[in-house]
Formats: C-alpha cells, structure tokens, sequence
C-alpha cells in the first residue's frame, strides 16, 4: 500500500512514464522583418475611392433603410450592395482628381441564389463619382450630379457643370479652330 500513497506525492506526480512529445516543441522565432507602419502604407487611389463611397453613401443608406417596419408596405430594402470602382482617375476642369463607381444592389426576392451569381445582381443601382482627397460623394441622376446626401433624404442642389466631368483637353499649338458661326451671323456684318 505504501506505493500507491508514494504516487500521490508531489514529486511523483511530475513524473511522467510516457516521453516527452518532440513534435509539438516550439519553433524557433522568426528572423526580425522590417514591417511598414500604417501610417506609412498610402493606399491606393482605388481603395480610397472605395472606403469613402462606403462611408459616406452605403453604410448611411443601409442605416436609413434598416429603420423601416418589417410589416410596412413600402418597397424591401436591398439586401446586400457592392461597390464598383472604375480606374483611372481622371481630373476634372479645376484640376481635382476623382474616380466614377457603380454600386451593384441585391434584393430580398433573390435571396436563395449564390452571392456571386451574376444574376442576383442589380448593375448599376446607383452610379456617381467620387473625389477621395475631398472625401465627397456624388451620385448621377439623369444628366446632373448631386451631392450623396440627396439618397439620405437631404436636400441638395445639382452640383456644378465641371464635377465630375473630365477636364477637356486642348488643342495643340498651331492647331486651327472652326468658329461655330452661323452663316446667317457672317453674312449681317456686309454692307450693301
């Protein structure tokens, strides 16, 4: 009986009779890697472009959508919304840079399908531009542009004829320009 309480010592119960596992030893540590900062990391333009349109104009639009009833007749919100980003930049008449993008909706009828099934999709719910350096957000209707907050329910007048809308390039030097004069206008100015 004397063995059996022996076992029960503190001494005894570090002993083990099986050998230690090899396998599961820790690996040695890494050589040091230089790793960039965040602060460091500059994104690119594309996924700045992305981060602000999810900011400024989906998160907002899920939200406000999210409040409706369930019970109400008003239409389904989309379930889910992807964001397109088209490259590259392109500057407009006062020389900002932007990038245009599309937002892709899928509705609540179509639920059951793949998410990556093309058909699932709605392209081109909503389409607009965006300038990340300014962190604004427009969106097309029509022919004009408006500011995001025109989709939250805010009022907002059509932005300016030069947002959005690539700057136009000029001719070259030496170049000949046609007038856009009517013939009617070039023949008033004889006298008879």
């Amino acid at each position: 009986m004397l063995p059996v309480f022996g076992l029960l010592s503190p001494a005894a119960r570090g002993a083990s009779t099986t050998p230690p596992d090899k396998q599961n030893v820790a690996p040695a540590a890494p050589a040091h890697v230089e790793t960039p900062r965040p602060s460091e990391i500059k994104p690119t333009a594309e996924a700045q472009a992305y981060a602000v349109v999810e900011k400024q104009l989906v998160k907002p639009l899920s939200q406000r959508e999210g409040r409706g009833s369930r019970f109400s007749r008003a239409y389904l919100p989309p379930q889910a919304r992807r964001v397109r980003v088209d490259h590259p930049p392109s500057r407009d008449g006062r020389g900002g840079e932007f990038l245009t993008f599309a937002v892709d909706e899928r509705s609540a009828t179509i639920v059951h399908r793949a998410a990556d099934d093309a058909d699932a999709w709605r392209k081109d719910a909503i389409v607009g531009c965006v300038y990340p350096a300014r962190d604004e957000v427009f969106i097309k209707r029509g022919d004009k542009f408006f500011g995001a907050g025109f989709l939250l329910g805010r009022r907002s007048a059509a932005a300016d004829e030069m947002v959005c809308r690539p700057a136009l390039t000029q001719a070259p030097p030496g170049a000949s320009t046609v007038a856009s004069a009517s013939p009617a206008a070039a023949g008033s100015g004889s006298t008879k």
